[in-house]
């Protein structure tokens, strides 16, 4: 059943709809007043409307372009704030939403798909592929969360994870077709700009077969505030209502997502404003949810276009999208201690572990590496097909294949290291420079000095690189100790930080800054772009890391068992853990330098190290170190060879091999004893 109607007096006390939504609308329609005013530059306004004089440029841009605009922002503010009300009523869940529940990469990855190779589609099919792409995605991330008994935890982190793995996957065939990259990243951004009233009335259409369905099935859909279990009791069919549900709401996604691209969080903050100002009831928020959303995005819109107007703005182009998701961000970490916990796992059928000498595979992942490092520098592929080299040409191109070489070697041993200490310090397997957002946040320290300093050197990049890992690491920090650090909440808070850096990225790559494609150099992790020089002082770093990270083994051993034990063991537990991550995030700070924020061998090289035996601190380093250094020269190898004669960044083949291991190991229960 739904919860009670509030009595009056509660009602009229904590009753804030009309203010909220109101002063929202107020805002955007005294901002919508100004553009107007100043597109008409002194014309009528009522000329403007009822006259067609194909020459007047001013009632051109009003009928065609600025109203069509407010009316594409206030139906996919409505859309959205709906199918945010929808997902977040069948599970339950604060934090459900076509962004965090994948369904905009999904429909996003699919549209960038079909736009490439089958364009003939999108004429008569847009709003179907983006349906068939959000709901894959959304299919992945409940088959990812199944193992999780769809925990609130569990189902917001497989949705954040897909998102980052679907937005690697966009990058990638954003790199490998530059044509196309900037018109993509503008779609992409959430771009309301409109040229006609073609496509309002088209999303008009599915917005209003969707709010149809809606209304046709508000009577069982609110008996799930009540539970499932009362649900069934009263005859309604949860698993079928539920997937109608969500069937409704990935539609309502693929319509937005397919007429203006990715519009993220939106319907994350509708639902909850509105319940907080006071609509309680379901049917309450199925009404002002949409409005409010609407409400956001207008206002949202027209303050961007307000900004975009100044001086410093305006020769850039600034993606509504991105903005909400720049916005977003901060709110899902703020909603994130009303998620429920995790499910206990207690009762799950434990896993034997095989024990391993460690020394039983050291000399073979020794050997491994020096055979790919081997096969980097001798074997390649030209237009007739894959060469091995001979000594003379290998001496040859040694001077340029060695750098290549060497930087992906470092990145590798340098990016294991530093997971190996943040999941040993942390005690949360699925921390890595990756996941927990501070290879992100290096890279946006790296975008600032980009965009800030005249002529960046490479010490002022790395000095930027590091502030930016550093205070990401401090606010992470932070914010994970009022959770008091539990593993899914830390991952979670570091996957939204990632999110916002590709938010950054895509609004810098819209913008049309020239300085953008020397950006992108540093977030695929290209290590072609990378000196001898550089190449040479990442290997002395590393080496430095190799001999300096022994020291911090007694530290890493106690934190691992967690903060009270290491403390009654003499471990002065904020200095020794505020050490370790500072000497972590300084070697993501070179790293990232030299193959981009984002490889997931920080989060693979540890696991990989403990499967094969290094289960105590510094035999799961050295040989973390042994298979980061693998993984990295094998993905700069493949790089080179699957797009010839183009490359593809060591950085981007590492995460798009590594992603699926990422999934899988994300939600998996562990073994017994797997992380002693």
């Amino acid at each position: 059943m739904s919860n009670p109607s509030p009595s009056p007096s509660q009602a009229m006390a904590g009753d804030h709809r009309v203010p909220l939504v109101g002063g929202l609308f107020a805002l955007a329609i005294a901002l919508a007043a100004y553009h107007i005013h100043d597109v008409l530059d002194g014309a009528s306004l009522w000329s403007a409307l009822t006259a067609a004089n194909p020459l007047d440029v001013h009632a051109i841009l009003l009928r065609d372009s600025l109203l069509p605009r407010i009316a594409m922002t206030l139906l996919c503010g409505s859309a959205l704030g709906l199918a945010g009300t929808l997902t977040q009523q069948v599970l339950r869940n604060p934090l459900a939403e076509p962004m965090t529940l994948g369904v905009f990469p999904g429909a996003y990855l699919a549209l960038m798909c079909a736009e490439l190779w089958l364009p003939g589609w999108l004429s008569s099919g847009r709003e179907l592929i983006a349906l068939a792409g959000g709901a894959t995605a959304m299919l992945i991330v409940f088959a990812l969360a199944w193992s999780q008994r769809m925990s609130s935890l569990g189902v917001i982190l497989s949705g954040m994870i897909v998102c980052l793995y679907c937005g690697a996957i966009s990058l990638a065939l954003s790199m490998s077709h530059f044509d196309l990259l900037q018109g993509l990243m503008i779609w992409g951004g959430g771009s309301l700009d409109q040229t006609g009233w073609h496509a309002s009335r088209h999303l008009l259409a599915g917005c209003a077969a969707c709010a149809l369905a809606t209304w046709l099935i508000r009577r069982p859909l609110g008996v799930f505030d009540a539970g499932d279990a009362t649900a069934r009791n009263l005859g309604i069919s949860v698993g079928f209502t539920r997937f109608l549900v969500l069937l409704i709401a990935v539609a309502l996604t693929a319509c937005v997502v397919s007429a203006v691209g990715v519009l993220g969080f939106v319907g994350l903050a509708a639902p909850p404003l509105v319940k907080l100002a006071g609509a309680r009831r379901l049917r309450d928020r199925l009404l002002w949810a949409p409005l409010l959303g609407a409400a956001l995005l207008w206002a949202t819109d027209e303050l961007v276009r307000f900004v975009s107007t100044a001086d410093v703005f305006s020769a850039y182009l600034i993606p509504t999208g991105t903005v909400t998701s720049l916005l977003g961000v901060p709110l899902l970490i703020a909603l994130l201690p009303r998620l429920r916990s995790r499910p206990t796992l207690d009762h799950a059928a434990p896993v034997a572990v095989t024990p391993i000498h460690v020394w039983t595979r050291a000399p073979w992942w020794l050997a491994s590496t020096a055979v790919i490092c081997l096969l980097s520098l001798a074997v390649s592929r030209d237009g007739e097909g894959f060469r091995i080299a001979t000594f003379a040409q290998l001496d040859t191109l040694l001077f340029w294949r060695l750098p290549h070489l060497a930087s992906a070697l470092a990145a590798g041993v340098l990016l294991a290291v530093a997971g190996t200490l943040m999941q040993r310090t942390t005690a949360n397997p699925m921390a890595s420079p990756d996941l927990l957002g501070v290879g992100s946040g290096g890279a946006l320290g790296i975008v600032v000095t980009l965009f800030g300093v005249a002529d960046p050197g490479p010490g002022a990049l790395f000095a930027g690189c590091a502030a930016g890992a550093l205070i990401t690491l401090v606010v992470l920090m932070g914010l994970a100790q009022r959770a008091s650090f539990a593993p899914e909440r830390l991952l979670l808070i570091g996957v939204a930080i990632s999110s916002l850096f590709q938010a950054v990225v895509c609004a810098l790559m819209a913008s049309g800054d020239p300085r953008a494609g020397l950006m992108m150099n540093f977030m695929v992790g290209s290590t072609y772009y990378v000196a001898p020089a550089a190449a040479w002082t990442s290997i002395g770093v590393a080496i430095v890391a190799l001999c300096v990270a022994p020291l911090t083994a007694r530290w890493v051993l106690a934190l691992g068992l967690g903060g009270e034990v290491a403390a009654s063991l003499g471990v002065s537990v904020a200095r020794a853990r505020f050490i370790v991550l500072l000497f972590a995030s300084m070697l993501v700070a070179t790293a990232t330098l030299l193959v981009g924020p984002l490889s997931f061998v920080g989060l693979i090289a540890p696991h990989i190290a403990r499967m094969s035996g290094g289960r105590r601190p510094l035999a799961q380093l050295y040989l973390s170190a042994m298979v980061g250094a693998s993984l990295m020269v094998l993905a700069e190898w493949i790089g080179r060879q699957v797009v010839f004669p183009q490359e593809m960044a060591a950085g981007l083949v590492a995460t798009l091999l590594g992603g699926p291991f990422v999934i899988v190991l994300a939600l998996r229960r562990p073994a017994v004893g797997e992380h002693r």
